[in-house]
């Protein structure tokens, strides 16, 4: 079928909002976008079917692309911070077309090189090493990484769960910070910290270790309260870009991605400017003898966080 006669069910499933459009003939054609909370769904399914129900008459699915928040496997997909479980098959058979389930940091990887230069900021300045793997990563609900090489003909995305490798101390409040957490968590991992209940975390264990009162229950509180200048909301913000930037340089040298880094996820385009006021990269390139390694990797911050649906019907274009 030519490509600008499909109509593709395109979907962005997180563990708090589930986003659902129809890609038409391209990955730019992003229309009837639909978002739900996905606390009042009770399945991928339950979602998918909701979406469904608003779509007028004249659409006519020729395939589906669902990106979730979690891994997948041979089709089959857990969605870790939702419990849900979900097959290509069941949903297939559900719809009537082909569906295909991806990692959303997939999806939101295949979007970055569609992004045009309105939606990106450079927060690191470099040159990225020609033919090298790209690392696009972010904190939302949780932390997501991919990365990306280029094949000669597109691009080829490998998932990984990256935001549940032990998070690593960097500095001396670092040290006294992650005590506090292993305290307070079972496991202390890159998401405990990076991501939204990440940042409650962090400000919780920075308010214990200053004894201090935590007021906050909720980022979005927090970044306000730190944008409005509370003294601890504004330490634990600048803290928590300077942990990200020490996490983006290991995932540079864990995945060679000397191309260049992509941030994206729904927390950073709010803190943007606490992002480059603070360390980051100096945290990012603090690596000893791999300074010269990271130094001419280049950061650049998606500034919109919805993507994935785009980078959905763009796998979906060059996949399947």
């Amino acid at each position: 079928m030519n490509n600008s006669q499909q109509q593709i069910l395109v979907a962005d499933i997180g563990g708090t909002n589930a986003r659902f459009a129809i890609a038409v003939g391209d990955a730019h054609s992003i229309e009837l976008v639909q978002r739900f909370a996905s606390a009042d769904c009770r399945s991928l399914a339950d979602a998918v079917a909701k979406y469904l129900a608003t779509l007028p008459s004249h659409i006519t699915l020729t395939g589906a692309c669902l990106a979730v928040a979690g891994p997948v496997t041979n089709g089959e997909a857990s969605l870790t911070n939702l419990g849900w479980l979900a097959t290509e098959s069941q949903l297939s058979e559900q719809l009537g077309v082909p569906v295909r389930l991806i990692n959303d940091f997939v999806a939101y990887a295949y979007s970055v090189p569609l992004l045009p230069a309105a939606h990106t900021q450079t927060i690191k300045a470099g040159t990225g090493l020609a033919g090298a793997p790209l690392v696009v990563l972010g904190p939302g609900t949780g932390f997501g990484v991919a990365s990306l090489q280029a094949d000669g003909s597109g691009w080829r995305v490998n998932p990984c769960e990256g935001g549940h490798i032990g998070l690593a101390a960097t500095s001396e409040l670092q040290a006294r910070l992650l005590g506090q957490l292993q305290l307070m968590l079972p496991y202390v991992n890159v998401e405990s910290v990076l991501c939204g209940s990440g940042m409650i975390n962090l400000y919780r264990a920075m308010a214990i270790l200053e004894g201090q009162p935590a007021r906050y229950d909720m980022p979005a509180q927090l970044t306000n309260a730190a944008a409005n200048g509370d003294p601890l909301a504004q330490r634990t913000v600048l803290e928590f870009c300077r942990w990200l930037g020490s996490v983006a340089g290991d995932l540079v040298l864990a995945h060679g991605a000397r191309g260049g880094v992509w941030l994206g996820g729904g927390i950073l385009p709010r803190i943007v400017d606490s992002l480059c006021a603070s360390d980051f990269t100096a945290c990012f390139g603090n690596k000893g003898l791999m300074v010269d390694y990271l130094t001419p990797v280049p950061v650049i911050l998606a500034l919109k966080s919805d993507t994935a649906v785009m980078g959905a019907a763009a796998y979906y274009l060059d996949r399947c």
